[in-house]
Protein backbone atom coordinates (compact mmCIF):
# COMPACT_ATOMS: atom_id res chain seq x y z
CA UNK A 1 0.00 0.00 0.00
CA UNK A 2 1.56 3.57 -1.06
CA UNK A 3 2.19 6.02 1.79
CA UNK A 4 -0.51 8.54 1.75
CA UNK A 5 0.45 11.79 0.32
CA UNK A 6 -0.73 14.63 -1.90
CA UNK A 7 1.58 16.04 -4.12
CA UNK A 8 2.04 19.53 -4.05
CA UNK A 9 3.49 20.78 -7.12
CA UNK A 10 6.11 23.30 -7.15
CA UNK A 11 8.13 25.53 -9.55
CA UNK A 12 10.47 25.41 -11.91
CA UNK A 13 13.56 27.59 -13.15
CA UNK A 14 16.64 27.32 -16.07
CA UNK A 15 19.28 28.38 -19.23
CA UNK A 16 19.97 32.03 -19.65
CA UNK A 17 21.06 33.12 -23.15
CA UNK A 18 23.25 35.79 -22.48
CA UNK A 19 24.29 38.03 -19.17
CA UNK A 20 22.31 41.41 -20.33
CA UNK A 21 22.20 43.09 -17.39
CA UNK A 22 19.21 45.65 -18.60
CA UNK A 23 16.00 45.43 -20.64
CA UNK A 24 15.80 47.00 -23.71
CA UNK A 25 12.76 46.57 -26.28
CA UNK A 26 13.58 47.31 -30.08
CA UNK A 27 12.60 50.60 -31.48
CA UNK A 28 10.18 50.18 -34.48
CA UNK A 29 11.03 50.80 -37.85
CA UNK A 30 9.83 53.82 -39.90
CA UNK A 31 6.91 53.22 -42.45
CA UNK A 32 7.93 55.67 -45.28
CA UNK A 33 4.86 57.54 -45.69
CA UNK A 34 4.00 56.22 -49.71
CA UNK A 35 3.73 52.56 -48.10
CA UNK A 36 -0.05 51.79 -46.84
CA UNK A 37 -0.14 49.34 -43.96
CA UNK A 38 -3.25 46.91 -44.71
CA UNK A 39 -3.46 45.39 -41.39
CA UNK A 40 -1.45 45.59 -37.93
CA UNK A 41 0.08 42.18 -36.68
CA UNK A 42 -1.21 41.01 -33.66
CA UNK A 43 2.00 40.81 -30.55
CA UNK A 44 3.50 37.81 -30.66
CA UNK A 45 4.50 35.99 -26.95
CA UNK A 46 7.72 37.35 -26.83
CA UNK A 47 6.93 40.99 -27.92
CA UNK A 48 4.07 40.55 -24.73
CA UNK A 49 6.76 39.55 -22.38
CA UNK A 50 9.22 42.16 -23.18
CA UNK A 51 6.24 44.51 -22.90
CA UNK A 52 5.03 43.20 -19.40
CA UNK A 53 9.09 42.71 -18.00
CA UNK A 54 9.85 46.52 -19.19
CA UNK A 55 7.18 47.65 -16.88
CA UNK A 56 9.66 46.81 -13.79
CA UNK A 57 13.08 46.38 -15.27
CA UNK A 58 13.92 48.89 -13.32
CA UNK A 59 14.69 45.95 -10.45
CA UNK A 60 17.55 45.11 -12.79
CA UNK A 61 18.90 48.28 -13.05
CA UNK A 62 18.78 49.64 -9.44
CA UNK A 63 21.24 46.73 -7.80
CA UNK A 64 24.67 48.40 -9.11
CA UNK A 65 24.99 52.12 -11.43
CA UNK A 66 27.52 50.30 -13.53
CA UNK A 67 27.28 47.06 -15.57
CA UNK A 68 29.70 44.50 -13.96
CA UNK A 69 33.35 44.62 -14.93
CA UNK A 70 34.87 41.78 -17.54
CA UNK A 71 36.30 39.81 -15.38
CA UNK A 72 33.22 39.83 -12.92
CA UNK A 73 30.92 39.06 -16.26
CA UNK A 74 33.46 36.61 -17.02
CA UNK A 75 32.57 34.64 -13.67
CA UNK A 76 29.55 34.91 -13.59
CA UNK A 77 29.44 33.40 -17.00
CA UNK A 78 31.50 30.42 -16.01
CA UNK A 79 29.59 29.91 -12.85
CA UNK A 80 26.31 29.56 -14.95
CA UNK A 81 27.31 27.08 -17.25
CA UNK A 82 28.52 25.00 -14.61
CA UNK A 83 25.26 24.98 -13.08
CA UNK A 84 23.34 24.26 -16.45
CA UNK A 85 25.68 21.44 -16.84
CA UNK A 86 24.03 17.72 -15.61
CA UNK A 87 25.71 17.00 -12.65
CA UNK A 88 27.65 13.97 -13.61
CA UNK A 89 29.50 15.62 -15.71
CA UNK A 90 31.18 18.35 -13.26
CA UNK A 91 33.92 17.49 -10.92
CA UNK A 92 33.27 16.10 -7.78
CA UNK A 93 32.12 18.63 -5.34
CA UNK A 94 31.83 21.04 -7.76
CA UNK A 95 28.42 22.86 -6.83
CA UNK A 96 28.06 25.31 -9.23
CA UNK A 97 24.37 26.33 -8.24
CA UNK A 98 25.17 26.84 -4.29
CA UNK A 99 27.86 29.18 -5.46
CA UNK A 100 26.12 30.94 -7.93
CA UNK A 101 23.21 31.25 -4.85
CA UNK A 102 26.18 32.57 -2.25
CA UNK A 103 27.48 35.23 -4.67
CA UNK A 104 23.86 36.74 -5.70
CA UNK A 105 23.39 36.99 -1.90
CA UNK A 106 26.50 38.79 -1.26
CA UNK A 107 26.88 40.94 -4.70
CA UNK A 108 24.19 43.45 -6.22
CA UNK A 109 25.74 42.67 -9.77
CA UNK A 110 25.17 39.04 -9.92
CA UNK A 111 21.34 39.33 -8.58
CA UNK A 112 21.01 41.88 -11.32
CA UNK A 113 22.30 39.81 -13.97
CA UNK A 114 20.10 36.95 -12.60
CA UNK A 115 17.11 39.02 -12.57
CA UNK A 116 17.73 39.70 -15.68
CA UNK A 117 18.40 36.82 -17.35
CA UNK A 118 15.25 35.50 -15.89
CA UNK A 119 13.09 37.70 -17.38
CA UNK A 120 14.14 36.83 -21.36
CA UNK A 121 13.98 33.42 -20.51
CA UNK A 122 12.23 31.00 -22.29
CA UNK A 123 13.62 28.05 -21.74
CA UNK A 124 11.64 26.14 -18.99
CA UNK A 125 14.75 23.89 -17.28
CA UNK A 126 17.21 27.35 -17.28
CA UNK A 127 13.81 29.56 -16.05
CA UNK A 128 13.67 26.60 -12.72
CA UNK A 129 16.76 26.91 -12.06
CA UNK A 130 16.77 30.74 -12.23
CA UNK A 131 13.51 30.78 -9.81
CA UNK A 132 15.33 28.21 -7.56
CA UNK A 133 18.29 30.19 -7.08
CA UNK A 134 16.27 33.82 -6.62
CA UNK A 135 14.02 32.55 -4.45
CA UNK A 136 17.01 31.88 -2.36
CA UNK A 137 17.77 35.57 -1.90
CA UNK A 138 16.41 37.75 0.86
CA UNK A 139 16.80 40.94 -0.54
CA UNK A 140 13.98 43.70 -1.45
CA UNK A 141 14.85 43.90 -5.09
CA UNK A 142 14.04 39.79 -5.37
CA UNK A 143 10.59 40.40 -3.08
CA UNK A 144 9.52 43.45 -5.23
CA UNK A 145 10.65 41.64 -8.59
CA UNK A 146 7.88 38.61 -7.55
CA UNK A 147 5.37 40.49 -6.27
CA UNK A 148 5.61 42.45 -9.08
CA UNK A 149 5.11 39.11 -11.35
CA UNK A 150 2.67 37.92 -9.05
CA UNK A 151 0.27 40.35 -10.16
CA UNK A 152 1.32 40.38 -13.89
CA UNK A 153 -1.03 40.38 -16.86
CA UNK A 154 0.25 36.81 -17.89
CA UNK A 155 -0.47 33.79 -16.50
CA UNK A 156 2.68 32.08 -16.64
CA UNK A 157 3.97 34.99 -14.71
CA UNK A 158 1.62 35.24 -12.17
CA UNK A 159 2.63 31.69 -11.54
CA UNK A 160 6.06 32.48 -11.65
CA UNK A 161 5.82 35.28 -9.06
CA UNK A 162 3.56 33.17 -6.79
CA UNK A 163 6.12 30.28 -6.78
CA UNK A 164 8.58 32.38 -5.81
CA UNK A 165 6.53 34.62 -2.91
CA UNK A 166 5.82 30.80 -1.61
CA UNK A 167 9.65 30.22 -1.24
CA UNK A 168 11.17 33.29 0.19
CA UNK A 169 10.45 32.67 3.74
CA UNK A 170 8.30 36.39 4.09
CA UNK A 171 4.72 36.97 5.96
CA UNK A 172 3.30 40.18 5.25
CA UNK A 173 0.34 41.47 5.05
CA UNK A 174 0.85 43.13 1.14
CA UNK A 175 1.91 39.48 0.50
CA UNK A 176 -1.53 37.73 1.99
CA UNK A 177 -3.44 40.49 0.15
CA UNK A 178 -2.02 39.66 -3.11
CA UNK A 179 -2.62 36.39 -2.78
CA UNK A 180 -5.95 36.85 -1.34
CA UNK A 181 -6.79 39.00 -4.18
CA UNK A 182 -5.51 36.50 -6.93
CA UNK A 183 -7.61 34.00 -5.25
CA UNK A 184 -10.79 35.81 -5.58
CA UNK A 185 -10.55 36.95 -9.33
CA UNK A 186 -7.68 34.36 -10.81
CA UNK A 187 -9.17 31.90 -13.58
CA UNK A 188 -6.53 30.01 -14.77
CA UNK A 189 -6.57 26.94 -12.40
CA UNK A 190 -2.51 26.23 -11.98
CA UNK A 191 -2.36 29.92 -11.21
CA UNK A 192 -5.05 29.07 -8.24
CA UNK A 193 -3.11 26.00 -7.01
CA UNK A 194 -0.19 28.59 -6.89
CA UNK A 195 -1.41 30.65 -4.57
CA UNK A 196 -3.25 28.59 -2.60
CA UNK A 197 0.09 26.40 -2.26
CA UNK A 198 1.94 30.05 -1.12
CA UNK A 199 -0.75 30.97 1.44
CA UNK A 200 1.10 29.92 3.99
CA UNK A 201 -0.76 29.39 7.73
CA UNK A 202 -0.35 32.42 10.01
CA UNK A 203 -1.49 34.04 13.06
CA UNK A 204 -4.19 36.90 11.62
CA UNK A 205 -6.97 39.25 12.73
CA UNK A 206 -9.89 36.77 13.11
CA UNK A 207 -11.96 38.57 11.02
CA UNK A 208 -9.28 38.00 8.18
CA UNK A 209 -8.87 34.43 9.43
CA UNK A 210 -12.50 34.01 8.39
CA UNK A 211 -12.34 35.33 5.09
CA UNK A 212 -9.67 33.74 4.38
CA UNK A 213 -11.74 30.38 5.07
CA UNK A 214 -14.58 32.10 3.00
CA UNK A 215 -12.71 31.65 0.24
CA UNK A 216 -11.02 28.53 0.86
CA UNK A 217 -14.75 27.15 1.26
CA UNK A 218 -16.28 28.42 -1.79
CA UNK A 219 -12.63 26.92 -3.92
CA UNK A 220 -13.62 23.61 -2.77
CA UNK A 221 -16.39 24.02 -5.15
CA UNK A 222 -14.12 24.59 -7.94
CA UNK A 223 -14.66 22.91 -11.62
CA UNK A 224 -10.96 21.95 -12.04
CA UNK A 225 -9.81 19.05 -9.12
CA UNK A 226 -6.61 20.15 -8.37
CA UNK A 227 -8.08 23.83 -7.04
CA UNK A 228 -10.57 21.32 -5.31
CA UNK A 229 -8.38 19.47 -3.24
CA UNK A 230 -5.25 21.93 -2.75
CA UNK A 231 -8.52 24.33 -1.12
CA UNK A 232 -9.52 21.17 1.05
CA UNK A 233 -5.96 20.76 2.19
CA UNK A 234 -5.53 24.57 3.40
CA UNK A 235 -8.80 24.93 4.65
CA UNK A 236 -7.30 21.85 7.26
CA UNK A 237 -4.53 24.26 8.18
CA UNK A 238 -6.60 27.52 8.53
CA UNK A 239 -9.62 26.10 10.33
CA UNK A 240 -9.02 26.45 13.75
CA UNK A 241 -11.96 25.84 15.22
CA UNK A 242 -13.94 22.77 13.37
CA UNK A 243 -16.51 25.36 11.00
CA UNK A 244 -14.88 23.68 8.00
CA UNK A 245 -15.56 20.14 9.11
CA UNK A 246 -18.73 19.41 7.27
CA UNK A 247 -17.06 20.85 4.30
CA UNK A 248 -13.66 18.31 4.76
CA UNK A 249 -16.54 15.41 4.70
CA UNK A 250 -18.17 16.90 2.05
CA UNK A 251 -14.60 16.30 -0.26
CA UNK A 252 -14.45 12.89 0.98
CA UNK A 253 -16.91 12.30 -1.70
CA UNK A 254 -15.89 14.25 -4.49
CA UNK A 255 -16.23 12.17 -7.87
CA UNK A 256 -12.45 13.39 -8.41
CA UNK A 257 -9.92 10.63 -6.75
CA UNK A 258 -7.02 13.38 -6.08
CA UNK A 259 -9.59 15.35 -4.08
CA UNK A 260 -10.80 12.28 -1.98
CA UNK A 261 -7.33 11.17 -1.19
CA UNK A 262 -6.29 15.07 -0.06
CA UNK A 263 -9.66 15.11 1.66
CA UNK A 264 -8.28 12.19 3.50
CA UNK A 265 -4.79 13.95 4.46
CA UNK A 266 -7.46 17.01 5.33
CA UNK A 267 -9.21 15.20 7.97
CA UNK A 268 -6.00 13.77 9.54
CA UNK A 269 -4.73 16.84 9.81
CA UNK A 270 -7.24 18.88 11.41
CA UNK A 271 -7.89 15.81 13.85
CA UNK A 272 -11.74 16.13 13.36
CA UNK A 273 -13.37 12.86 15.40
CA UNK A 274 -16.72 14.08 13.43
CA UNK A 275 -19.40 11.28 12.66
CA UNK A 276 -19.65 12.91 9.61
CA UNK A 277 -16.18 12.46 8.15
CA UNK A 278 -16.20 8.79 10.17
CA UNK A 279 -19.21 7.60 7.77
CA UNK A 280 -17.57 8.80 4.47
CA UNK A 281 -14.37 7.21 5.53
CA UNK A 282 -16.14 4.22 6.64
CA UNK A 283 -17.82 4.26 3.24
CA UNK A 284 -14.79 4.60 1.24
CA UNK A 285 -13.06 1.70 2.89
CA UNK A 286 -16.24 -1.17 2.33
CA UNK A 287 -16.02 0.43 -1.37
CA UNK A 288 -14.60 -2.04 -3.81
CA UNK A 289 -14.80 0.24 -6.83
CA UNK A 290 -12.76 2.82 -4.81
CA UNK A 291 -8.97 2.98 -5.40
CA UNK A 292 -6.80 0.38 -3.09
CA UNK A 293 -4.64 3.62 -2.67
CA UNK A 294 -7.77 5.76 -1.43
CA UNK A 295 -8.99 2.90 0.68
CA UNK A 296 -5.48 2.36 2.26
CA UNK A 297 -5.17 5.63 3.18
CA UNK A 298 -8.52 6.28 4.94
CA UNK A 299 -7.68 2.96 6.94
CA UNK A 300 -4.81 4.97 8.09
CA UNK A 301 -7.19 7.55 9.18
CA UNK A 302 -9.72 5.75 10.75
CA UNK A 303 -7.23 4.33 13.10
CA UNK A 304 -7.67 7.34 14.88
CA UNK A 305 -11.14 7.50 15.40
CA UNK A 306 -13.46 5.69 18.14
CA UNK A 307 -14.73 2.58 16.30
CA UNK A 308 -18.19 0.25 17.50
CA UNK A 309 -17.22 -3.24 17.14
CA UNK A 310 -18.97 -3.76 13.85
CA UNK A 311 -16.83 -0.78 12.67
CA UNK A 312 -13.74 -2.78 13.41
CA UNK A 313 -14.62 -5.57 11.91
CA UNK A 314 -15.14 -3.97 8.50
CA UNK A 315 -11.84 -1.94 8.87
CA UNK A 316 -10.28 -5.13 9.53
CA UNK A 317 -11.74 -6.85 6.71
CA UNK A 318 -11.23 -3.90 4.31
CA UNK A 319 -7.59 -4.04 5.37
CA UNK A 320 -7.43 -8.02 4.47
CA UNK A 321 -8.56 -6.57 0.86
CA UNK A 322 -6.60 -4.09 0.72
CA UNK A 323 -3.29 -5.34 2.07
CA UNK A 324 -4.17 -9.00 0.98
CA UNK A 325 -3.29 -9.98 3.68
Amino acid sequence: MKSMSVLISCVSVGLAVGIGLTWHSDEPEKVPDNIAVKTTQPATPEASRSTSFNQFSSLWGKAGAEPAAPEKAAIIEDLWKRAMTPAEKLKPGDDAQDKLRKLAQSDPDVMKNLMGRYAREIDPNAKELLRSVLSTIEKPEILEFSKQLATSGDADQRKDGLAMLQNLSTDSQEVRNILKQTLATERTPSVIVQALTALKPATVDPAESEAIIAQLKGLTQNADPSVRGQSVLQLAQWDKTGAAQNTLSQALTDQAPEVRQAAIFAVAQSGTQSDSAKTALMNMISNVNESKDVRGSALQVLERFKLSKDEMTKVSQARSDVLGL
